[in-house]
């Protein structure tokens, strides 16, 4: 559990680097520039999600021991996991669409919806981390 939690801090890491390229995107760029620092958000965003289920929350899941708080503070914090990771897929498939009909909208009020999402989710995750 301890290297999925390292794993995922670097995973974190990236992603906030990522989406401040994403978020700094001038209006003006090349489509090429931004096609592909838009696809690269969204590879990161579902990298870290996948991690972030499969090798920590399921982890919890299955961890039977009555020591372990962290798995009541994973299920305290799961609704704001969920509706973190549906925003997440969610631009995911807003940017997926946008791509395929040759059309990259303004993305900022996206772009600023997912930053306090993901603010959240951070907070929520090491909410559960810290238990560990």
């Amino acid at each position: 559990m301890e290297s999925a939690v390292r794993q995922l801090l670097v995973e974190r890491q990236q992603l906030l680097v990522t989406f401040c390229r994403a978020a700094g995107i001038a209006p003006g760029a090349a489509k090429e520039d931004e096609k592909s620092v838009l696809l690269h958000l969204c590879q990161v965003l579902m990298d870290y999600a996948a991690l972030w289920q499969f090798e920590i929350h399921d982890a919890l899941s299955r961890d039977d021991s009555p020591a372990s708080g962290a798995s009541d503070v994973l299920q305290a914090e799961q609704p704001m996991l969920m509706q973190a990771a549906k925003a997440m897929l969610d631009f995911n498939d807003l940017v997926d669409v946008a791509l395929l009909e040759g059309r990259l909208m303004d993305l900022d009020p996206y772009l600023s919806s997912l930053g306090e999402v993901l603010a959240e989710r951070f907070e929520a995750e090491d909410r559960v981390i810290t238990v560990l």
